[in-house]
């Protein structure tokens, strides 16, 4: 529990920022939604639409025609001249920057491959990147920089720690690195947080307050969001799903301990066995599009092997948080539609509290690329919150870079 108390303009940001996420996710169309909506006076409400069209962020819009005598009704909506958001997705095999509308929208994509031999210069692509991005943006006010990281991270200093597989490099100050160069607010999360918080907003986490995000790779994932909100430690630390052991004695990890989730069901160790059994190279949705075909087979068996080490993981998380529903992301995405209901069956059969409710297992709204599309959600999670205000006039390339300078 907090002990600060909340002066006027904690209030006013609040507030502010609480109005702007009905009118973006469209839970609100207009000040008579959004006054019953928040609790708002009709004034206090209406001074704060007045605020936000008056700023360019929402704009007023006829609705469709509708049948009979009298006027269309006005709603409100987000204008394409509010300020966008830039994107930063940082990944073991590639990092992307993109810009984005508050909808999550990508206007757009700069992106580059991150390999051994060229990841002395992760850095100095990423500046790059995001200076090509900012170019192109031009005139176009920001709210700042969203970041999106493989884990483990430390949310609370700005850190990514020390990931498994990412070239020896390890502590690095991300935030501050950015802040520094370009001078604008920075907000940072795992890329799996940024992912459940995106389906959350606008995707299939909509109709749930408590659901899991598990974003299967040549890691296993995960973001958590109980009542409504991710789920974080005190000391800023992200779940690690990938690394709850299903077998004490089992596989030894890269993180130096036995039986890893990540050990027996991430994409990379099943594209492996499948490449040996089957003598094709094919990625994981490749092995996947081919499964949908050849069911009855030692591909069949791979795969029913990997929804039960899926299942025992995930039952682990389901007994400890009762989530709604889990959302299966990244090139999870791609698993054929048996093995998900096979998934939830088992689930379901294996939980505490299988006889009481139902937890579903659905894929994300986004596809496999939530965690991309949602990097920017570190940042617009502040702004809903109330946390960043946006930055005052257009923000042009040039005025970046020279900071940066």
């Amino acid at each position: 529990m907090k002990d600060a108390g909340l002066n006027n303009t904690t209030l006013r940001r609040q507030n502010r920022g609480l109005v702007l996420k009905l009118i973006a996710t469209e839970e609100c169309s207009s000040r008579i939604e959004v006054s019953k909506k928040t609790g708002l006076s009709k004034m206090a409400a209406t001074h704060i639409i007045s605020e936000f069209l008056e700023e360019g962020i929402i704009e007023e819009r006829e609705s469709l025609p509708v049948k009979g005598k009298g006027r269309n009704p006005i709603r409100l909506c987000l204008s394409e001249n509010a300020p966008k958001m830039i994107g930063v997705h940082i990944f073991r095999d590639e990092c992307s920057v993109v810009l984005c509308d508050l909808k999550l929208h990508v206007k757009m994509r700069r992106k580059f491959a991150v390999t051994k031999e060229s990841c002395g210069r992760i850095w100095e692509q990423l500046y790059e990147c995001i200076d090509a991005v900012l170019q192109s943006a031009g005139e176009e006010r920001l709210y700042g920089i969203g970041i999106g990281s493989l884990g483990p991270v430390d949310v609370g200093r700005g850190r990514i720690l020390n990931p498994p597989n990412f070239y020896g490099k390890r502590d690095i100050e991300i935030v501050s690195m950015l802040k520094e160069r370009y001078k604008l607010p920075v907000f940072f999360d795992s890329q799996y947080n940024c992912a459940a918080l995106a389906e959350k907003y606008y995707g299939n986490g909509r109709d749930a307050e408590d659901f899991l995000f598990v974003g299967i790779s040549n890691g296993i994932g995960s973001g958590v969001v109980t009542g409504g909100e991710i789920n974080r430690d005190f000391c800023g630390f992200t779940s690690e799903l990938g690394h709850v052991s299903i077998d004490w004695n089992g596989k030894l990890c890269t993180c130096g301990r036995r039986g890893c989730l990540e050990m027996y069901a991430g994409s990379r160790v099943i594209t492996t066995h499948l490449t040996e059994i089957t003598g094709k190279s094919y990625d994981f949705r490749g092995f996947c599009e081919m499964a949908k075909e050849e069911g009855d087979s030692l591909m069949h068996q791979v795969f029913a092997d990997m929804v039960d080490k899926l299942a025992c993981g995930i039952t682990n998380a389901v007994n400890l948080y009762n989530p709604q529903k889990v959302l299966i992301g990244h090139e999870g995405y791609w698993l054929p539609g048996r093995y998900l209901d096979k998934l939830q069956e088992q689930v379901n059969r294996r939980k505490l509290l299988g006889d009481y409710h139902e937890v579903k297992v659905e894929r994300p709204a986004f596809g496999e690329n939530s965690h991309i599309v949602g990097c920017a959600c570190s940042l617009l999670e502040k702004i809903f919150d109330g946390s960043n205000e946006y930055v005052s006039g257009p923000c042009r390339y040039e005025q970046i870079i020279l900071a940066a300078r």
